[in-house]
């Protein structure tokens, strides 16, 4: 749908608006970063849970907020299995390695590929496991989100995908997040009915091939005009380029990515810009950095707030034809995530 298509007559526009506001989150990020500090940061499974509670509750889709039903003890039992069954085993042999191989030998080098390998394939894990939480603890109008499908699976394209990118320069990026996207939109439930995911990959190559010529030859020719100039500022000249390169790309990325997307006759139309995109990045930059993390509240309520201000909506949902999951449910949270630090929310 283009940028000035106007809705026809039989179609109507979902309402989405985040109205969370910094001075009812302040009282519970300052008592979260009290008792994480108290605690030595084991309260921060119950001080998630809180936030995500108030930030899941102030968002409204159709006038109607969003539930957020996980707990911090299903976060702390997740986190609990992940370190004894997969932290402490990795770091025993991580410190073996060191110990026993030859820094220089073919055995260490083997070892650091199968382990560093590892980790990878757990990162992927970790990002859909944590995705299919979160989503199966998501509830709107009394309907349960969800996310069926294999983490291993996942982690295995994720893992392929990564080291495909290092070979080929990262050409084959764009593949790969229309791919991971599509195969977990693919998969996201909403009771018992199913997104749908379709976008072809040609755009999205245009695209990455202005991104990735201009920031390098661009790079170039900033860097040379710089020097000849004489002046101090070549390095972070020569930085701006490829940055911001990279926001004008990513936001194409996210626009294209969502128009894909369908759900019951419902489609979306994500309005990213470079310069939104670039606002909201150095604003919670700044927002992070200036109260040590503790402030990561805030910042995630922007990026909720971003979402909602430029993302539509539209088409006729008939909500009452949608029934319950029967799906089973994760019993305890993302401890994978936790563990690699990617629980953003």
């Amino acid at each position: 749908m283009d940028d000035d298509a106007t809705p026809t007559a039989a179609s109507t526009s979902i309402n989405l608006a985040q109205r969370g506001r910094m001075v009812e989150l302040l009282p519970i990020v300052l008592l979260n970063a009290l008792l994480n500090i108290v605690t030595l940061t084991f309260y921060r499974f119950w001080g998630r849970t809180k936030v995500r509670q108030y930030l899941w509750q102030q968002t409204h889709i159709m006038d109607e907020p969003l539930e957020y039903t996980g707990t911090g003890m299903e976060l702390f039992k997740g986190f609990v299995v992940v370190f004894f069954l997969i932290l402490v085993p990795l770091a025993v042999l991580s410190i073996a390695a060191n110990v026993l191989l030859d820094p220089q030998g073919l055995a260490f080098t083997l070892f650091s590929v199968i382990f560093y390998a590892v980790a990878g394939f757990l990162v992927g894990m970790a990002i859909y496991r944590a995705r299919r939480y979160r989503l199966s603890r998501t509830v709107w109008r009394g309907i349960r989100a969800g996310l069926n499908g294999s983490s291993g699976q996942y982690a295995l394209r994720y893992l392929g995908f990564w080291v495909l990118n290092v070979v080929t320069l990262g050409w084959s990026y764009p593949w790969m997040r229309l791919r991971l996207f599509g195969r977990i939109m693919g998969e996201t439930t909403f009771g018992d009915r199913s997104f749908g995911f379709a976008a072809p990959l040609a755009p999205l190559y245009r695209l990455f091939a202005v991104f990735w010529l201009g920031a390098v030859f661009g790079s170039i020719a900033v860097g040379v005009l710089a020097k000849s100039a004489g002046t101090a500022l070549a390095p972070v000249l020569v930085l701006l380029v490829p940055v911001l390169g990279w926001a004008w790309y990513r936001a194409r990325e996210i626009n294209h990515l969502a128009g894909g997307v369908s759900f019951e006759g419902l489609s979306f139309r994500m309005q990213a810009t470079a310069r939104s995109l670039l606002g909201l990045t150095a604003v919670n930059g700044l927002i992070v950095v200036l109260t040590l993390g503790f402030g990561l509240p805030f910042a995630q309520l922007l990026v909720f707030r971003w979402v909602c201000d430029h993302l539509r909506i539209e088409g006729d949902l008939d909500v009452a034809s949608i029934l319950q999951s029967s799906a089973e449910v994760p019993s305890v949270g993302e401890g994978l995530a936790d563990a690699f630090d990617l629980g953003a929310v």
